[in-house]
């Protein structure tokens, strides 16, 4: 049988108001944090995470740039990489809705009865003078599992 064991939710904008954050280029920049408590856990502990980001870009040459999510196992990019994937971005966007959904499966116990995720976005440019702002709705969710 199945146990959920918490679900968190790391909001950092509705979109109702522009967030008008920059995105630096090629550098990570943590979007979203979230802490699972884990008591008791099964044999085999497992955590189906989510998130939504909007984007606008400017500046775009010819060629497609790219955003890049990174979720780490951990409270920074240091931490354990769990999972990682990236969209382009075609000059003929103002802005970009980025979805992704992940599973981190055998997740060991934490000692501290915390499991934490972290959430990373990397603008990843063609060219220089390209720029991005992070605008809203942002939104990195996670629920873990274990079996009893």
């Amino acid at each position: 049988m199945v146990r959920t064991l918490d679900a968190r939710t790391s909001l950092g904008s509705n979109g109702v108001a522009p967030l008008n954050a920059p995105l630096a280029s090629n550098t990570p920049t943590l979007v979203g944090i979230l802490g699972l408590n884990i008591v008791n856990p099964g044999p085999l502990i497992r955590t189906q995470f989510n998130g939504t980001y909007r984007i606008s870009v400017a500046n775009l040459s010819s060629i497609p740039s790219a955003i890049r999510f990174e979720i780490f196992r951990a409270a920074t990019n240091s931490g354990t990489p769990v999972y990682v994937v990236q969209q382009p971005v075609f000059p003929s966007e103002g802005s970009i809705l980025a979805s992704f959904e992940g599973s981190d499966y055998n997740v060991p116990v934490p000692p501290s009865g915390q499991l934490i995720y972290s959430c990373y976005v990397t603008f990843v440019p063609v060219s220089a003078s390209e720029v991005a702002t992070r605008m809203g709705p942002e939104c990195f969710n996670a629920v873990v599992y274990s079996d009893d």
